[in-house]
């Protein structure tokens, strides 16, 4: 019994050296060659409100927050047709604003061109760092055709003196006018000015016509989201552009 004893406990003595010896392989090993930390997408939002649709002849805007160890290199957005769907491809790469940050906001509002064909689509944002490390989100789309969407034309921004900003539309709704809104977003100034005026609110047609102040914003390069609310809470948003000098 007493041999039986001793051979039992030398064999468990052996057991519990060798694992102390793979732990401190471990981490000596870790010791050497630290755990490279890779890039983040997160929440990734295609389409108003996240719902993953679009309508041809409009805009759709994708949004995700982009995190990186390392600085970010490029930002790849691909938006390809899902089989049986033939047509309608996107590829762009996006350094501006982007390239050169470890954390930034991908903002961008993309034409949906007016024959892009109806269906479901597949939204694939790569985000590459600096040691190359590659990070992939995906998404799905569909574009449907809605003929009730507000809509706006003549779409026109003018910067005014300086401090001015001119914008312009005429604007449609089939479902009567609820609100508008007027986003300025760039660098890191973005603001929203929302109008529901008493002549505006309740038609079919309407001529929006607006002066924005824009002392307070720095000089530089700004995106403008107009974005038209009607009585059955659809929405539609145009996007256009302009410099403060």
């Amino acid at each position: 019994m007493l041999s039986t004893y001793k051979n039992t406990h030398m064999m468990k003595t052996s057991k519990f050296l060798i694992m102390l010896a793979v732990i401190a392989a471990f981490f000596s090993a870790c010791k050497k060659d630290p755990i490279i930390e890779m890039p983040v997408i997160g929440d990734m939002e295609v389409g108003s409100a996240n719902s993953k649709l679009a309508y041809p002849g409009t805009d759709i805007h994708i949004e995700a927050a982009l995190l990186a160890a390392e600085t970010i290199t490029t930002v790849k957005l691909e938006i390809t047709p899902v089989e049986p769907v033939t047509g309608w491809r996107f590829t762009k790469e996006f350094t501006e604003g982007y390239a050169g940050t470890k954390n930034a906001e991908f903002h961008e509002h993309l034409d949906v061109p007016a024959d892009a064909p109806l269906g479901k689509y597949r939204v694939v944002l790569t985000l590459t760092d600096g040691k190359g490390q590659v990070v992939k989100a995906e998404s799905d789309l569909e574009l449907k055709y809605d003929p009730t969407l507000p809509k706006a034309t003549d779409f026109t921004l003018e910067v005014e003196n300086a401090n001015e900003l001119h914008v312009e539309a005429k604007i449609n709704a089939i479902n009567k006018i609820a609100r508008v809104v007027v986003e300025i977003h760039g660098g890191t100034y973005e603001k929203e000015f929302e109008y529901t005026d008493a002549a505006m609110v309740g038609t079919t047609s309407f001529d929006f016509h607006k002066h924005i102040d824009i002392t307070s914003v720095p000089k530089g390069h700004y995106h403008v989201h107009l974005l038209i609310v009607d009585k059955a809470n659809k929405e539609n948003e145009f996007e256009s552009h302009f410099d403060k000098p």
